[in-house]
């Protein structure tokens, strides 16, 4: 199986993208060595579905589901499958990247994804730094036209993927982020060309932002593609030259039930010599085919009558416990 680094994992959605693929055998092709995130209730997550693949496709307990279903604790689950449990910790690794306060050392996470990857060469970098700085609704949310990575790390944290690059010299990466990557700015540059430029050249970047700190650095750079469109020219230095848009994946022309767009990079390291194919388009494919078998939803806060003059009776009732007053007359008049 080829070797997997999940950075920046969140709950693990793109990490399961991988390890969804199987061979002609029915067996994985990729396997997720070590992901770190930060976030308490993402990792747990993380932890549960390595454990998940601990297992043989198709060959997962029963007490899995029992869990799931809320039959069986978390801990009798793990205490039942001590061994995988165990895999699955060491695998899921709950650490803050980035130069804040509460984040691990770059020579700790250099450490940790050295020991996964046990000398292995060809392996498989895969994540995307945390997306709220970028992201459109996030800065009208913030009022913020102009990036400032004073004031808020997470717009820089694009350098720890950077700084593995340089040192760790993956033979693939893909990089995921929203799309409103492509618009933000910082006072020196827009955010996207800058990226693009460093990730081309992560050794240059890495030295730019942490030195050399006595450290040889071989990596010879990355041609980065896009998996929507084929690359017609090339620049000066033979990276395959893109529109900014046409890095943008347009979920629901694969298939995918939900009209979800993202920026996908895909890295190539410059020493190897192939050209990927991009995503073929198919069907587009409504909800309502994905969920037709699905019973209708309801809240279940209660037992009592679930329906619309319950819900309007037990809001009136709220709200004579003068929950509102605090606001101003004409808000409070309005609910």
């Amino acid at each position: 199986m080829i070797p997997v680094i999940d950075i920046f994992a969140g709950p693990g959605g793109l990490g399961e993208g991988f390890c969804s693929l199987l061979n002609a055998n029915g067996e994985r092709v990729f396997k997720i060595d070590l992901s770190i995130e930060k976030d308490e209730f993402a990792h747990k997550t993380l932890t549960l579905r390595s454990f998940f693949r601990q297992f043989e496709p198709n060959q997962v307990p029963l007490d899995y589901y029992e869990f799931v279903k809320g039959k069986i604790t978390l801990e009798t689950l793990y205490k039942n499958y001590p061994k995988q449990a165990s895999n699955a910790r060491n695998e899921a690794w709950h650490a803050t990247l980035g130069e804040g306060k509460n984040a691990v050392s770059n020579a700790t996470v250099d450490r940790k994804i050295r020991e996964a990857l046990n000398k292995e060469a060809n392996w498989l970098l895969i994540g995307g730094p945390p997306c709220q700085a970028y992201s459109v609704v996030g800065r009208s949310r913030r009022q913020e036209t102009i990036l400032d990575e004073a004031k808020d790390e997470r717009v820089g944290l694009y350098k720890q993927y950077l700084r593995i690059l340089a040192v760790h010299n993956p033979a693939v990466f893909v990089m995921e982020n929203v799309k409103g990557l492509l618009s933000a700015e910082t006072k020196e540059s827009r955010v996207f060309s800058k990226i693009l430029s460093d990730l081309r050249n992560p050794v240059a970047a890495y030295i730019s932002d942490f030195g050399r700190n006595g450290m040889q650095l071989l990596c010879p750079g990355y041609k980065i593609y896009s998996l929507a469109v084929e690359s017609e020219e090339l620049d000066e230095q033979g990276n395959p030259l893109f529109k900014q848009k046409d890095f943008v994946i347009k979920a629901e022309k694969y298939g995918i039930p939900q009209t979800r767009h993202r920026v996908i990079l895909l890295g190539i390291r410059q020493d190897i010599n192939f050209i990927p194919d991009i995503l073929v388009e198919g069907e587009e494919v409504g909800i309502s085919k994905v969920l037709s078998d699905l019973p209708r939803l309801r809240s279940g806060l209660s037992k009592i009558k679930d329906n619309n003059e319950t819900w309007k009776k037990t809001i009136e009732g709220i709200l004579k416990r003068g929950v509102l007053n605090g606001l101003e007359k004409k808000v409070r008049d309005k609910i």
